[in-house]
Parts: structure tokens; C-alpha cells; sequence
């Protein structure tokens, strides 16, 4: 199952882009104001959305919107 869109929808409540303006190679930080505390707050929503458990090592080492997605893919096809 696709989660893109879904994944997408909620980066875009955490920033002033749509959903459809977002590029795999978008950063959190550099492109799209992300901050640590926002960073944080997003994974969060991202486990209680996709009823997941981030590793936080892992998680802490995402910095584009396509490593994120391929994140949540692996650890949802598991």
C-alpha cells in the first residue's frame, strides 16, 4: 500500500507549501523551515498516524522528504 499522499498531506500541515509542491529532494530543515522542535513533533504525528514506531537513531539521520518516505515504507511493509 501507498502512504505517499497521506505522508505528504501531513508535511504540509507543518509548513506554507501544499502537499502537491513537494519534491523527494526537499529538505525538512533548508526547504521547508523545519526546526528541531517541529521535527520532532512531526515524527510523532508520523508514528500515531501510520500506527508505527520510528527508530529515533534512524529517524534523526532523515533529511529529505524521499528518505523519509522510503523510511516509512520499510518499516511498514515489516
Amino acid at each position: 500500500m501507498d502512504h505517499r499522499n497521506d505522508f505528504l498531506q501531513l508535511v504540509a500541515k507543518y509548513c506554507d507549501k501544499d502537499a502537491s509542491e513537494f519534491t523527494d529532494d526537499m529538505r525538512f530543515r533548508e526547504d521547508l523551515g523545519f526546526n528541531s522542535l517541529s521535527f520532532m513533533t512531526f515524527l510523532g504525528d508520523l508514528e500515531d498516524t501510520f500506527d508505527m514506531e520510528l527508530e529515533e537513531e534512524n529517524a534523526l539521520k532523515i533529511t529529505t522528504i524521499g528518505e523519509a518516505i522510503e523510511y516509512m515504507n520499510t518499516l511498514l511493509s515489516q
